[in-house]
C-alpha cells in the first residue's frame, strides 16, 4: 500500500491551484462588476437623454449685416431637441448656405444652449440696381443689398455688364475680379476714399475720388498707380477740385483739369 502513497493527501491542491469556492467568488465579483458597469452606463445614457439637456437657447455672435432671424431660419427648428442629438456640423453647413457668411463655428453649451459664431464676408463695392445697391464681396459674389450706402462707406462699382443680379450669384470673374481686388486693396492701403470705380472699359479702370478727380489706371500695376495717385492728390493745389489724371503709363502721368476748375 505504501507504494501508492506519494507523500500528498489526495485532497491537497497543487501549487498555484485555486479552490472551487474561491473560483466561484471570483466569478461572482466579475459578474457584479459587469452588472454595476451596465447600471452606470444605463444611468448615464438616461441622464443625457433627459429633459435636462433640452435645447432652449441659441446665441448668435459676429453677425453685423446678417439678420439673426436669417441665421436661425437656416439652422431650423432645433429648439426642444436634445442638445446631444443636434449635429453642429450639419447646422454649420446650413448656415454656410447664406451668401454673406464666410465661416461659422457652432458649439454646444450644455445643458441647454448652442453658440453660433459667424464671420461675414467683407464687402468690396456696391453695384447700383434699381432702388437698391448690391453688395459685392472680394470673391465677386452678391452677398446682400442696401438702401443706405453711407452705412458701408464703399465705392460704387459701375460699368458692370447687364445680367441676372440675384443675391448669391457671381457677377465678376477672372481678370476683372483680380484687377478690382488689387485696386480696392491698394486704395485701402493708401487711405484713398473714392466715390466710384468704373469698369466699362476692361482695358482702363477709372477711379473717381470724392473731390471729382478721375484717374485712369489702365489694366495693370494698380498698387503702384494708386500710390502715385495718392502722392499727386496730396500735392495738387486746393483750388483744383476736379479733372482727369492719366496714370495708364505710370512713368508719365498727365493731369488735365476740367474747364471750370479753379473758378
Amino acid at each position: 500500500m505504501d507504494r501508492y502513497y506519494n507523500g500528498h493527501s489526495p485532497y491537497m491542491l497543487g501549487k498555484g491551484s485555486v479552490a472551487p469556492s474561491e473560483k466561484y467568488k471570483i466569478i461572482q465579483r466579475r459578474l457584479l462588476a459587469v452588472l454595476l458597469f451596465l447600471i452606470l452606463l444605463w444611468s448615464f445614457l438616461s441622464f443625457i437623454r433627459s429633459d435636462f439637456f433640452t435645447l432652449q437657447e441659441i446665441e448668435v455672435r459676429g453677425n453685423i449685416h446678417t439678420a439673426q432671424d436669417e441665421i436661425l431660419q437656416a439652422i431650423g427648428a432645433v429648439k426642444g431637441e436634445n442638445i446631444w442629438r443636434v449635429s453642429p456640423s450639419l447646422l454649420r453647413g446650413s448656415v454656410l448656405g447664406i451668401p454673406r457668411v464666410d465661416t461659422v463655428e457652432i458649439h454646444r453649451l450644455p445643458p441647454s444652449s448652442l453658440l453660433v459664431e459667424v464671420v461675414e464676408k467683407e464687402a468690396m463695392a456696391l453695384v447700383p440696381f434699381g432702388e437698391y445697391l448690391l453688395e459685392i464681396s472680394f470673391e465677386g459674389q452678391i452677398i446682400g443689398s442696401t438702401q443706405t450706402p453711407q452705412y458701408y462707406g464703399l465705392p460704387l462699382l459701375t460699368g458692370v455688364p447687364p445680367q441676372d443680379l440675384n443675391i448669391g450669384s457671381y457677377i465678376i470673374h477672372g481678370k476683372h475680379l483680380s484687377d478690382l481686388n488689387h485696386a480696392v486693396r491698394a486704395l485701402e492701403k493708401y487711405g484713398l476714399t473714392v466715390s466710384e470705380l468704373n469698369f466699362a472699359d476692361p482695358a482702363n479702370l477709372l477711379v473717381i475720388t470724392m473731390d471729382g478727380l478721375v484717374a485712369w489706371l489702365g489694366d495693370s500695376e494698380f498698387v503702384e498707380k494708386v500710390d502715385l495717385l495718392s502722392q499727386i492728390s496730396a500735392q495738387m493745389p486746393s483750388q483744383i477740385e476736379s479733372g482727369y489724371l492719366d496714370l495708364r503709363v505710370k512713368e508719365a502721368p498727365v493731369f488735365s483739369p476740367l474747364a471750370n476748375s479753379g473758378k
